[in-house]
């Protein structure tokens, strides 16, 4: 079959019409001409694939990755960066569109300095004689030696370390974690049971610069990488950072956004958006970065965080930078929040992909401002529905966090509207 491409869908596939019917096609670019068979019929739509570019658009650029179309990370290298940061705008556009019913303002998507080489944390798995990451839609690793959206640091480390594992240790490993930032570089084996890494150390204390080992010991069956019980090896414990005039430290197992450049500009605007002289509660606060950052501005923080390492994490943010103009509270965020009614005027979230819930929505519902981190388009949406009769959407910017993926962060301010009665 014939057809030309005049869509995107919401992973970045190419949309063509036949008959009538919706055919979603893997690495088809708008404007080209392609023959596709297809795969599945999925009833109102279908999945297809491409046999041959008749016509190739202009954005159509040659992938820098050999695995790419096989690993399962990235999905738009075959698009050049202006033609993905429209992408992205249009798919934030198309999802409020179609969740919220709204044909609304979407700012242009903020770019990322780099397009590679930008992450600064990796997780590569381990499988079957193979280390790297899932294949695209599959739970079978792709053995991958170099992975052109990590840092260079963490290719070099990946690829010494895959070389002098001990063989008899491989069974029982299950991932190879490696945060790099800086000169500063935290690495953790992730297997099964114990497994000594002495030697490892040494090897790697040798070769690389202010470098420290990890290994966790983690039983569970799932999906979950870190579990268990973290023990230190040798080395560096922590990496510091000197940030929007902050010190801090980040550990192995801390949350910290993968792209430094992305994450700077994305805080800077949250920065923007708080109010003079305002009282701010900041939701899903994790490492207390954000919170940090927003004391700067604001008269008074309260973050809240349910997980112990990082309200810990926070503490000491706060402890070592002398902020005193800031509170972290450990807790659930629905149960914590209720704690603090009349004493704030501004709420920040940054929930995980699952978003806030319903619950949580329905009890800020009546914050004079809201200003919502977001890596989920559709989770996000889901959660201004419930409030957005109250609210009016003053700004909504994506964040290209994630060059050569589908995955794009959005910022979005929202006031509460003023009734007349």
């Amino acid at each position: 079959m014939v057809s030309n491409i005049i869509d995107y869908g919401m992973h970045g596939e190419g949309v063509a019409i036949i008959d009538g019917k919706v055919f979603l096609v893997s690495g088809a670019l708008v404007g080209e001409s392609v023959d596709i068979s297809l795969l599945e019929d999925k009833g109102n739509y279908a999945i297809a694939k491409i046999n041959n570019i008749i016509s190739l658009s202009t954005h159509r650029v040659q992938p820098k990755c050999k695995y790419f179309g096989q690993c399962g990370g990235c999905q738009l290298q075959m698009m050049d960066y202006e033609e993905q940061l429209k992408f992205k705008t249009l798919l934030i556009k198309k999802t409020i569109r179609k969740i919220l019913n709204l044909d609304i303002n979407v700012a242009d998507t903020v770019a990322c300095d780099k397009q590679y080489n930008y992450r600064n944390k990796a997780s590569f798995s381990y499988s079957d004689g193979k280390f790297g990451y899932y294949k695209e839609k599959s739970k079978n690793v792709l053995d991958i030696d170099y992975c052109p959206i990590q840092s260079d640091t963490i290719n070099n480390i990946y690829s010494f370390i895959k070389q002098h594992l001990i063989p008899s240790s491989l069974n029982d490993i299950k991932h190879i974690i490696i945060r790099a930032i800086g000169i500063q570089t935290l690495v953790c084996i992730v297997a099964s049971k114990y497994i000594d890494l002495s030697y490892l150390y040494k090897l790697l204390s040798e070769n690389f610069y202010n470098i420290g080992l990890y290994l966790n010991i983690n039983t569970r069956k799932d999906s979950v990488v870190l579990s268990g019980t973290l023990k230190h090896i040798g080395g560096l414990k922590e990496i510091t950072v000197n940030n929007f005039g902050l010190t801090y430290t980040i550990d192995i197992s801390a949350f910290q956004q993968t792209n430094n450049d992305v994450q700077n500009k994305l805080y800077s605007s949250v920065l923007e958006f708080i109010p003079d002289n305002a009282t701010v509660v900041n939701g899903f606060s994790g490492n207390g970065l954000l919170s940090a950052i927003i004391a700067k501005r604001a008269k008074y923080v309260y973050g809240i965080e349910i997980n112990k390492s990082a309200h810990f994490s926070a503490e000491k943010l706060k402890f070592d930078n002398n902020i005193r103009n800031l509170s972290n509270i450990l807790g659930d965020f629905y149960k914590k929040f209720d704690t603090l009614r009349d004493k704030f005027d501004t709420i920040v979230l940054d929930p995980t992909k699952k978003g806030c819930g319903k619950q949580v929505m329905q009890a800020i519902d009546g914050t004079e401002n809201i200003i919502y981190i977001s890596c989920n388009p559709i989770a996000l949406c889901k959660d201004l529905r419930v409030i957005l009769d109250n609210y009016i959407i003053e700004e909504i910017i994506p964040f290209d966090m994630f060059p050569n993926t589908e995955n794009v962060e959005t910022l979005v301010k929202l006031k509460r509207r003023i009734k007349w009665f």
